[in-house]
């Protein structure tokens, strides 16, 4: 009687220990399932702030936006879309590196367009002399840094250069 005690609890620990396996492998398999949208969702992401951030399309909360230039629904849209999507899966690092690289490029474009730096039609196209501007070169610095620093920031948070072994 004792070994049919013996056997029946030794089923009933393998079968609580199966369970118990069964059980932790599917909710690591949802956690990695999660993880992986969440990463696909910030990439996606992190490819339109940088496709967009660049003076054109800024924070919703940046009140410093000149609708004088370029402003339309549409793009209207998209600033607030990118904003709810900054805020919902971006880092409060990107955020800032965001608006800091918008901020520069709306500096360098409004400089370039009061001071007639830039020539405007289907496209607009810096003068040839506007290099020879410095408060010009000086902001076009700045934007350049900016969107560099906020490529940075996005390389290190979706590990970019880890995976495609780029080097830093």
């Amino acid at each position: 009687m004792d070994q049919l005690w013996s056997v029946a609890f030794g089923g009933a620990v393998a079968l609580a220990g199966g369970a118990a396996t069964t059980a932790l492998q599917a909710w690591l398999q949802r956690r990695a399932a999660r993880e992986d949208y969440l990463w696909n969702k910030r990439a996606e992401l992190y490819l339109d702030v940088l496709r967009h951030g660049n003076g054109q399309i800024a924070h919703t909360d940046d009140d410093d936006v000149d609708e004088q230039y370029g402003w339309t629904p549409e793009t209207e849209e998209l600033r607030q879309d990118l904003t709810a999507r900054v805020q919902l899966f971006g880092s409060p690092a990107v955020e800032e590196r965001w608006r800091r690289a918008s901020e520069a490029g709306r500096a360098l474009d409004f400089y370039a367009t009061e001071n007639l730096l830039v020539e405007r039609g289907q496209y607009a196209q810096r003068r040839s002399d506007a290099g020879e501007d410095p408060v010009y070169v000086r902001r076009s610095n700045d934007a350049k840094e900016a969107r560099r620093l906020l490529a940075e920031q996005l390389r290190l948070e979706l590990r970019t250069d880890r995976h495609l072994k780029r080097a830093a």
